[in-house]
């Protein structure tokens, strides 16, 4: 009994979870009394009339402090020091290999996640697990000399009542083996140490994250020990062949990574298959079978066809090039300092590998160009406007990148970027200057023979164009002199700018063309092959890096490297016989490029032939292409303002993509929210969601009749519910309180309860949990009725168990209490008391929450006015907002998440450092490190504080802020200096929303677009 009431009090709110899209019913019913049943406990009160008596909103309470976090290290338990049994040893090709079995001195339910040697130097420990003893497996360099005794220490993940800790094991192992010259001890070896690289075996919690090259190295070792067998017992469960289809290397964004850990797997193997002739013309692949839009029907349609403000650098950009222009060079340069400080750290702090590339110096080496002090130097009154266009979206792996300058100024201009460049050739050795000739053009070429500057320029008139592209330069000389299409004489552009018109200062397009040359066979093939090119190219650097792994130390050169074993001579070599100029300390080069940037496809041979894999790989591609998106290409338009006042600032960003034709996933989309349109209300504190529900909404009917099928009662529905949603919270303590308890990465302090107690501990801050959702009433006799049902189904389920009556009164309106009557909760009845279901019906509106108070504010602010209501034709139908105060609880919830997301990502960060930090013993400054990634991984680690000073020790790769995942420091967070304290010290509030726009234009079927729009509010630093 006690369990079915727990799992009742935790399960209430599903009995309420209906609310979602709705209905149209009689005008005058929202303004109808409900009426109590008579043998019913009053579940609401009548609405109150004349509407003119309102009452303020709820001011924020004096809660108290916030919860502190963990600070400080936390270094693991030691545990008594052990004697290893040396049982087994082997000299294999001038190697020596070692079998020791530690003895158990630990729980049997924790494991050994992790070897360090500490004597011999060099040796490479692995674990093997034998009939429940744990072995190492040691392989010991011929550089580490005589063996004459072993020390270590094992590290042991351990899972206790009161949390996950480590231990840690000294060991040490003294004599002879037992065992000498045995055979079949470097392939075990091997094998162990392949399934560690890959991350195989141990507590999930505690599995090193997949790179791709593990898999290079854990094939390579296993190849090297065993042969073939050793080679087909690592195969991908599989998925080796799907994965590395040439289809898969043809997304155009995603599955990079996957993408190389399966080519990496396929080459650590040695596994390379043979491209096959080319023979099959290039003409003859079809591209996905998308029609061109009716634009002139859709252009007639639109109220004012000549309303748009028009883009005069468009006439400076190929058709088939994105774009992207802003009015004045401050804005972009605010623009991309606010990335550089904080959204783009972020964003690498937040993902999966914490990984940085560093596009922004990339492309500013190759164009030349330097961003300090340029807008001082090219302000409005020497750039007029700029544009910056493309041929491609592959800018993380190398894209071509054009600035189209609008000049006041020609000669400070020319000025200013001969000042930059000069400032570069005192850092980059052997910059050249050359020119090209283009018909009429002359274009001045300055490139070092690494290609880290490729500044390519030509001026036309008034412009400056500046590009890292001979062949993007190329074609935009040939789009400013009318030889081939402009995209200003493209309609969908005319189209966009029509559509929404209206002066910007930053306006980005995506034209049918551009799409259309993105997912065409040129580029999907050329894409391709450079992502094998790419997993060459890699190749010499993972031996390398896995020499480093094996003998402690960075081999000679490449034919010591070769002498190794470790790198094939025909792997210094393209598929298509293309030398690869590599040496250890560098990067591997060739016309493909670098890791750390691949040639831009627009200056790669155009494919007349492709081989019949491609061919079929192309045509796979298509159709799932055509599939998805049915028929239109899809251009979107994105608008740019930023609004200043003072140190505070707005960022209003605008996008539409159109047109979303009925059938595709967008089209859907419009069947669950119908046609509806909402205006939301403004919020003083919290996070707000309001959905429109269309009288229309298939999800309403579906929910509906769920509804009733899961209470089995009819009467059980969404008839009541009216023209809109709301979920929600309010900035109160219990937020970060509850997050403090539950979300084990943002350094909580150790629980010192058992569960019980921390589960009464957790029950008490949950029912107090500012949470409230809300919906409009249209048919209060049908919600009473819903009500009603709701309650008689819960005491057949469980009779007598659940309390349902009013719990007090605010103003007019009776706040109802649904929960288990603690009477029935046994040994839970600390729970039923704490966690309850509240609602309160106020008027058409019903609110539901676990905090009564909660439910007064949102009876305050609905007596007020501030309510959603029916919006206007071209208004959104959903609204998103959340507003910051700096030392509220919302404001450090949000900090602490991010900052436990960076926490999660520092498995894979770490991994990577270690990667290169034992692959390079010479490593000793974050800046090496920097350097060393992005030469041979092409980016390079980040810790959750968004800096790369990692170091290596026994306890594997950390850093000095939040040490290693074996001996983890909590800091103060944020941590000062940090792109989340950056970021936090800038936010104050969002507001996003979301619209599907029907279209003008009479198409059948009907065309309709996505607009979203959103704004960033900043705060004074």
């Amino acid at each position: 009994m006690a369990r079915r009431a727990q799992q009742l009090i935790l399960g209430l709110g599903l009995s309420f979870a209906w609310a979602g899209l709705s209905c149209k019913g009689d005008p005058g019913a929202s303004e109808a009394k409900p009426e109590t049943p008579a043998d019913e406990s009053t579940p609401a009160a009548e609405s109150k009339g004349g509407g003119d008596e309102t009452k303020p909103a709820a001011a924020l309470p004096d809660e108290g402090p916030l919860p502190t976090l963990r600070t400080g290290a936390v270094e693991p338990e030691v545990l008594p020091a052990v004697e290893a049994e040396i049982l087994t040893q082997a000299l294999e090709k001038g190697v020596e290999f070692y079998e020791l079995r530690l003895p158990r001195s630990w729980q049997d339910a924790d494991a050994v996640a992790r070897i360090h040697i500490e004597r011999p130097k060099g040796a490479v420990a692995v674990l093997e697990e034998v009939g429940g003893d744990t072995n190492l497996l040691l392989r010991v360099p011929a550089s580490a000399g005589p063996v004459l005794d072993f020390v270590g220490t094992a590290f042991i993940t351990a899972d206790r009542e009161d949390g996950r800790r480590w231990l840690s094991l000294p060991f040490s192992a003294k004599g002879s083996a037992k065992d000498r010259g045995t055979t079949g001890l470097a392939p075990r070896w091997a094998s162990a140490l392949a399934a560690s690289l890959r991350g195989e075996g141990g507590p999930w919690w505690v599995r090193t994250p997949s790179h791709p090259w593990r898999e290079f190295a854990a094939g390579r070792v296993a190849a090297m020990a065993g042969g073939a067998t050793a080679a087909g017992s690592f195969d991908l469960g599989g998925r080796r062949p799907r994965r590395t289809e040439l289809s898969e290397l043809m997304h155009t964004t995603t599955a990079a990574t996957s993408m190389q850990e399966a080519l990496q797997h396929d080459r650590g193997l040695r596994l390379r298959g043979k491209p096959g002739p080319a023979t099959v013309p290039l003409a003859e692949l079809s591209g996905p079978g998308l029609v061109e839009h009716p634009w002139p029907e859709m252009i007639a349609a639109l109220p004012d066809h000549k309303a748009g403000t028009p883009e005069p650098l468009a006439a400076s950009t190929p058709a088939d090039f994105w774009y992207v222009r802003f009015d004045d060079i401050r804005v972009l340069l605010k623009v991309l300092d606010e990335a550089d400080t904080w959204i783009t750290p972020v964003a690498h702090a937040m993902e999966e590998r914490a990984e940085v590339r560093d596009l922004s110096g990339r492309y500013q080496k190759q164009l030349g160009l330097r961003r300090t002090g340029l807008a001082k130097a090219l302000g409005h009154t020497v750039v007029k406007r700029l544009a910056i266009v493309g041929s491609d979206p592959y800018l993380r792996e190398g894209s071509d990148v054009t600035f189209i300058f609008e000049l006041h100024n020609a000669a400070i201009f020319e000025s200013e970027l001969k000042r930059h460049l000069d400032g570069y050739r005192g850092e980059i050795p052997g910059i050249v200057d050359s020119t090209l000739e283009h018909g009429a053009h002359e274009i001045a070429v300055h490139r070092d023979p690494a290609g880290i500057v490729r500044q390519h320029r030509a001026t036309v008139g008034d412009l400056a164009i500046v590009s890292n592209s001979p062949g993007a330069i190329r074609a935009v000389l040939d789009a400013i002199d009318g030889t081939a299409p402009r995209l200003s004489e493209d309609q969908d552009l005319a189209y966009m700018l029509a559509r929404d018109p209206g002066a910007h200062e930053g306006f980005v397009f995506l034209g049918d063309r551009f799409i259309a040359q993105v997912v065409g066979p040129r580029q999907k093939v050329l894409a391709a092959r450079r992502q094998q090119a790419l997993a060459a190219l890699l190749t010499p650097g993972y031996a390398a890096l896995l020499y480093g792994w094996l003998e402690g130390k960075a081999p000679a050169d490449a034919e010591a490297l070769i002498a190794s074993g470790l790198l094939d001579r025909d792997e210094l070599r393209h598929d298509d016989g293309e030398a690869i100029a590599f040496e250890p300390g560098g990067t591997a080069r060739s016309s493909w490029g670098s890791p750390a940037a691949l040639t831009p496809l627009i200056d790669l041979p155009a494919p007349t032939t492709v081989t019949e894999a491609e061919r079929d790989a192309y045509a796979t591609f298509a159709r799932g292409y055509q599939n998805y998106w049915r028929q239109f290409i899809d251009p979107v338009a994105i608008r740019l303002d930023l609004n200043e006042d003072g140190d505070e600032a707005e960022a209003v960003v605008d996008v539409r993509v159109l047109p979303l034709i009925t059938g595709t996933d967008y089209g859907d989309l419009e069947e669950i929210v119908g046609t509806q349109r909402i205006e939301a209300p403004a919020i003083d504190d919290g996070l707000q969601m309001v959905w429109a529900v269309g009288a229309d909404s298939k999800l309403r009917r579906e929910l509906d009749q769920a509804a009733s099928v899961f209470g089995g009662n009819r009467d059980i529905g969404l008839g009541w519910l009216g023209e809109w949603v709301m979920l929600g919270t309010l900035d109160r303590l219990p937020v970060i309180e509850v997050m403090a308890m539950l979300d084990e990465d943002i350094q909580r302090p150790a629980p010192d309860q058992d569960r019980k107690q921390r589960d009464l501990a957790l029950a008490k801050p949950l029912g107090r949990l500012p949470v409230y959702a809300a919906a409009n009433v249209c048919n209060p006799t049908a919600l009473i009725a819903t009500l009603a049902a709701v309650r008689k189904s819960l005491n057949e389920i469980a009779p007598g168990m659940i309390q349902w009556g009013e719990h007090t009164k605010h103003g007019d309106y009776s706040i109802v209490r649904v929960g288990v009557d603690p009477a029935f909760a046994g040994e839970f009845r600390e729970f039923a008391e704490s966690i309850a279901l509240h609602y309160v019906v106020a008027g058409d509106v019903v609110v539901l929450g676990l905090d009564p108070t909660v439910l007064e504010v949102m009876i305050d602010r609905t007596s007020a006015g501030q309510r959603p209501k029916p919006g206007a034709a071209d208004g959104p139908q959903f609204v998103m907002e959340a507003r910051l105060a700096r030392e509220r609880a919302s404001y450090t919830a949000l900090s602490w998440a991010m900052q436990g997301q960076a926490n999660r990502s520092q498995a894979a960060a770490r991994s990577v450092a270690e990667i290169l930090l034992r692959g390079e013993p010479g490593i000793t400054t974050e800046a090496e490190l920097k350097a060393r990634g992005l030469a041979l991984f092409g980016a390079y680690p980040v810790s959750a504080s968004g800096r790369a000073d990692f170091s290596l020790g026994p306890q594997g790769a950390g850093d000095g802020v939040h040490g290693t995942s074996i001996a983890p420091v909590f800091p103060e967070l944020p941590v000062e200096g940090s792109p989340i304290a950056a970021l936090m010290s800038r936010l104050v509030g969002v507001n996003a929303s979301v619209a599907f726009d029907r279209e003008p234009a009479p198409m059948e079927p009907p065309a309709r677009s996505l607009h979203t729009r959103l704004r960033v509010r900043l705060g004074s630093e």
